[in-house]
């Protein structure tokens, strides 16, 4: 019976870890295979827009296009409404109006040179 038990107690202390989860299987880091985000800052870029989660747009058109895709998470989004004017797609309370925009006032507000 002794050895028995040895055996559960060296079984059981090669299970223990201080790492959890899928932390305790992974690979070190290599310089091999190492992916780059697509999304380069190039000139004319804007970085650091609202929601933008890190990535930079070339324009306009290209960020509110980012934005409706995220508008299925609940995330402001700007719907064209007719050429040149936008409404703000968010959550409002009773009776708030909706607000509109230009697009020479977005283009201001973020960033964006014409």
């Amino acid at each position: 019976m002794p050895a028995f038990a040895a055996i559960l107690l060296l079984a059981s202390a090669a299970g223990c870890s201080n790492k959890t989860g899928d932390a305790a299987h992974q690979r070190p880091p290599s310089s091999e295979n190492v992916s780059m985000p697509e999304e380069r800052l190039s000139a004319g870029a804007v970085p650091d827009l609202p929601f933008s989660q890190g990535r930079s747009f070339a324009s306009l058109d290209d960020y509110l296009a980012f934005l409706r895709e995220r508008g299925r998470r609940d995330v402001p989004w700007y719907r064209e409404i007719r050429p040149g004017l936008y409404e703000l797609v968010s959550r409002r309370g009773p009776g708030a109006e909706p607000r509109h925009f230009t697009r020479d006032e977005l283009e201001r507000r973020f960033g964006f040179a014409r």
